[in-house]
């Protein structure tokens, strides 16, 4: 159980540190001559949409964007999520 806890929070701590990293190494790069690919981005998600039911008002919406910095940072992340071994 210990270990399983431990290999999960690793992953959700790579995987944040992935996201975080490559926005900063996306908007560094952005602005320089061979490296503005990594600062591409696309964004997708579903616009906000208002529920009001008189007492309660309800907004849902999800906005995602990612750059191409982020999608490699993501992929080397799984990558050696894969290959660290943890010790008992």
């Amino acid at each position: 159980m210990k270990r399983s806890l431990i290999k999960t929070l690793l992953l959700i701590v790579l995987l944040l540190l992935a996201v975080v990293l490559g926005k900063v190494l996306g908007d560094v790069c952005a602005g320089t001559a061979f490296f503005s690919w990594l600062g591409l981005s696309a964004s997708f998600g579903l616009a906000p949409a208002t529920l009001d039911l008189a007492i309660v008002q309800l907004t849902f919406g999800l906005q995602v964007s990612l750059n191409t910095a982020q999608a490699i940072l993501l992929l080397v992340a799984i990558l050696v999520y894969t290959r660290i071994r943890i010790k008992d």
